[in-house]
């Protein structure tokens, strides 16, 4: 036998690398946001169908996507980077998202319940008095939804899992990922200065 055999031979076997915390932390933080997500596809049930569906849709999608974490962590498997950055945008949406509907009236009128659109809304042939602005003709503007405790949590995981994401990147895009999220966070608060949210 030659002596790079014997050596071979004689090396221990080599054990996958123990997975990242960031790994840990990315599939937790999913998992966590997922779950929350049925609950608040649960609170919203009074809203309709399309509200209720958006809900279960991301729940089903971050469940999905924080078993895939945890299995390839079990298995030894790096994620690969383009699945990671999709993950990563979604993610982002969903915050930006949550921002719009809790600080701007751009999608109340999709989380407004039916019971009290039907209440506030028009009815046929007759005019509605409304205090303050009229959004569309005779409708009374609706507020958007104040920011609740678990749509709080539901961002807090993401904004979780948005960290651990951006670490599990390869180190050639961590940085220009870092450099746009900065901007998109500076973007939201100088919206938020001016009044475009709040």
């Amino acid at each position: 036998m030659t002596a790079p055999a014997l050596a071979a031979i004689d090396a221990p076997a080599r054990l996958p690398a123990a997975p990242s915390p960031w790994r840990w932390a990315a599939a937790l933080g999913v998992l966590g946001a997922g779950a929350l997500h049925i609950a608040a596809a649960v609170e919203h049930l009074s809203t309709g169908d399309l509200v209720v569906g958006f809900f279960l849709l991301t729940a089903l999608t971050q469940l999905g996507a924080g078993v895939w974490l945890l299995l390839g962590s079990w298995l030894g498997i790096r994620p690969g980077g383009v699945p990671l950055a999709a993950a990563l945008a979604g993610t982002v949406l969903l915050v930006c998202l949550y921002l719009v509907a809790h600080t701007t009236d751009l999608l109340a009128g999709l989380t407004a319940s039916e019971a009290g659109h039907g209440a506030a809304g028009h009815h046929a042939g007759a005019a509605v008095e409304a205090e303050g602005p009229v959004a569309l003709g005779d409708q009374a503007p609706v507020d958007p939804e104040p920011p609740d405790l678990l749509g709080t949590a539901t961002v807090g995981l993401e904004l979780l899992s948005v960290l651990a994401l951006t670490a599990l990147l390869p180190r050639a895009r961590r940085g220009r990922t870092l450099n746009a999220l900065l901007a998109l966070g500076a973007l939201a608060w100088v919206a938020w200065l001016t009044g475009v949210l709040g």
